[in-house]
Parts: C-alpha cells; structure tokens; sequence
C-alpha cells in the first residue's frame, strides 16, 4: 500500500529499506542514531509487519505531533473489553479533553506527598526484607527485581488509592494486581486479566463507598479520592487509574533497578546522598533528583508511538495510513547537540544548567506528556535517600544493558547485596 501511494503521489516515502527495527535495535541499541545520521531524522523501516517511520529530534517531533494532532492514534493496548471508552491514550477529541483535565485535576503533586513518611516506610520495610534473606536466596537478582516491584507497585497503590501496605483494602487490591500481571506487564487481554481487572474494580467501588462515608482521610488523599470528591470518577476513569498503576508498577519498578544500578557502580554518589538524605525531597537542586533525571535521559525515555489514521504529509515526505510513527526520544537525548559526552552517565549536568523541552523531554511532548512523570521523579528520590541513608551496596553483575519485552533493562544477572553502615567491610 505504502509503495502504491507513493507511485501515485508526487511525494516520496522516507528513506530506508524495510528491515525489522524491532530486531535490529535488539542487537544494536545505537541502530536507529546510525540510521539517523546515514539517512536523516526521517527514515523507514519495519516492525510487527508493519511499516514504520522513525522521527528524530525533539523539536521536530514537536512539530510533528502539532501539525497532525487530528490524525494520530496513541499506539496503545487496547482497554475496550475492560473499560467503557477505552485507554485514555486511544481518545480523540471531547473525551480525551474531559478525562485528561479530570485526570490533571486529581494529580495535585504537592497534596500527594505533603507527608513522605508513608513511601519511605514501604520502600525501608521492603529493603530490609530483602536484605535479611539476600544470604540464603537461591537466585539474589532475581530476589532484588521482586523487591523493587514490591516497592513500586505499594507505592503506586497508595498515591493512587490511599491504601496503606497491611490493611485488608490493600492486600485486596495486591491480590488483584498480582493475577493481572503474574509474570510481567501484559499487552494482550486475556480473560485472566478480565477477572483480575474485575477484582480490583469491584474492591475499589467497595472501598470507595466506604471512605466516603467515613471520611477516610488516606482515600480523600489519594488520586481516586480526589477525584471521586469532585463527582468525576466514573467508570472510564476508574478503569484507566487501574491500568496506570499496571503500567506504572512495571516501568517504575525498571527506573529503580536502573538507579541501583548507577548508584551501585558509584559509591561516592552514595555517599554523597547519604549526607542530603534528611533534606526535603522536592528541592529541584538535589543530587538524587540530579541522579533520577540523568537515568531517566541515558536509559529510561525511550520513544513515543502513534499510527497515522491517514495519509500524512510531513516535511515533504509521504506518511502512509497505518504507519506506525515512533518519535524517538532515547536518540534525541543522546545527541551530542543536546548534552555534552551524551553516553557518559553524569548527574552533575543537571546540578549545573537547566535543559529545555527541545534538548529533554523525559515525559513526552507538550500535551503528550505524561501526567504521572513528577510521581515517578518523587518516588525515585525518596527510594534512593533510603538506600543510601542505611545500606553499602555490592554489584552482583555489571554488564551491558539488554532489551526487555518492553524496554531496555539492566542485564538479568544484575543485582545486589545490601550491606548496612554498620556491617564489616568486604
């Protein structure tokens, strides 16, 4: 079809030929910077059986996003068996107006984390589980992965529904979450995650009705409670808040594994840490907020997709209907137009200028972008301060980054042993 329009257009496809990017980039991180600079900021190639087209350069992408905005579908899962008008990403137009100024409305940053005690309570409860069996596990990486999901996943129920860890409404909701991904985030929905969603739901409506007319002040706090108390909360919205908590617990859990990992390699960083670990945690000047960025721009902000619902005309380049557009946001943060020695891991970069939308946008796009990019910047900061105010680390492996079924990840043998301030050194 691709071929056909162009014949029949005076505009050309981008350049590229049609090899499996998917694949390719499995194999070579650095394949679609190589692209760029052979062929263009525009170029093709193919995934999925599907034609795609690669855009690199934030203020491109940008343009890109505003000049087609009416024809463009998020590439997302699909949520219509489970939720009345769908994923939130998925909406055009009045929907996704209503529901994403009603999300907005209900992520009032400041009111989630007036009080950090109950997230470094989870995140300390968690660490020291781990490290009081990380001696006899048969599998320390494996045991390590558990326990940051552990951490993310507690902690995303909490700021999204006011349950604390050890209460019946939070083991309720944990039972559900655990059927809805036993094994990892899950793109097809199966009747599985259909019972599990239900389970959730069902708990949260319950829980809910309860809170309300308790005045259940952990639930009026939350995400669901504040947007329950401003009548918005129906079940398209409530079905989207379980889903960003499935979604959220496995990349959260993945940015936690990517900051051991850097924090690991780098014991002065701890050190330093250890030092501004009673200082507030919303300073914008902080070395652990410093840290999380600089993971989120070398590791954890790979790209944006969308699918052309029509043929696009873009920088005089012919975009078919139904390509798969991925705006490329992991090559543009390693550009060394954007950052100095963009492959070096170097927090002090942020501790000494302020980047703009158009050099580091970790959260997507202007509108794009992601409501919940603060929660995990906040969640980050506040897992490092524990880490570093009670534990040593020792890297169990320090390998090369792979490609996950999502994302990129640490390798699998990556782990470590904590070691508290008081133990013998090794």
């Amino acid at each position: 079809y691709a071929m056909l329009r162009s014949a029949c257009s005076r505009y050309r496809l981008p350049p590229g030929d049609v090899g499996d990017i998917e694949q390719l980039e499995k194999s070579d991180r650095y394949y679609l910077l190589h692209q760029a600079t052979q062929l263009g900021p525009i170029f093709k190639g193919k995934g999925t059986d599907q034609l795609w087209v690669c855009i690199v350069g934030l203020r491109r992408c940008r343009r890109f996003l505003q000049e087609n905005a009416k024809n463009l579908q998020g590439h997302m899962h699909d949520l219509d068996p489970l939720v009345p008008k769908g994923a939130l990403r998925k909406m055009e137009g009045e929907d996704h107006r209503k529901y994403r100024n009603a999300l907005n409305s209900g992520i009032r940053i400041q009111d989630l984390f007036q009080n950090h005690l109950p997230f470094r309570e989870i995140v300390s409860a968690e660490l020291r589980k781990f490290a009081a069996a990380q001696d006899s596990a048969t599998d320390p990486a494996f045991s390590y992965r558990g326990t940051l999901n552990a951490i993310a996943t507690a902690s995303l129920i909490k700021v999204f529904f006011g349950a604390s860890p050890e209460t019946q409404f939070f083991n309720s909701l944990i039972g559900g979450y655990r059927k809805l991904g036993r094994y990892g985030y899950v793109w097809n929905i199966g009747p599985e995650q259909e019972h599990a969603f239900a389970e959730i739901r069902d708990a949260l409506s319950r829980f809910a009705d309860f809170a309300e007319s308790r005045a259940s002040e952990p639930f009026a706090s939350s995400i669901a409670g504040k947007l329950s108390a401003d009548n918005v909360l129906d079940d398209t919205l409530l079905g989207n808040l379980i889903y960003m908590v499935e979604l959220g617990r496995y990349d959260l859990g993945g940015l936690l594994r990517w900051l051991t990992k850097y924090v690991a390699a780098n014991p002065a960083l701890l050190e330093r840490l250890a030092i501004e670990a009673k200082q507030p945690v919303d300073r914008k000047d902080s070395l652990a907020r410093a840290i999380v960025m600089e993971t989120l721009r070398t590791d954890k902000s790979e790209r944006l997709g969308r699918i052309a619902q029509r043929d696009l005309i873009f920088d005089d380049y012919l975009i078919p209907r139904n390509s798969h557009i991925r705006l490329c946001l992991w090559e543009a943060h390693h550009s060394a137009e954007n950052f100095e020695k963009p492959f070096e891991f170097d927090p002090e970069r942020f501790l000494q200028a302020t980047f703009g939308p158009d050099q580091y946008s970790p959260f997507g796009l202007d509108h794009h972008r992601c409501p919940l990019g603060e929660i995990a910047t906040i969640l980050g900061i506040v897992f490092l301060n524990e880490l570093a105010s009670n534990y040593r680390l020792e890297s169990l492996d320090d390998g090369r980054a792979i490609r996950g079924a999502y994302h990129w990840e640490p390798p699998v043998e990556f782990g470590v042993r904590l070691r508290s301030h008081g133990d013998p050194q090794r």
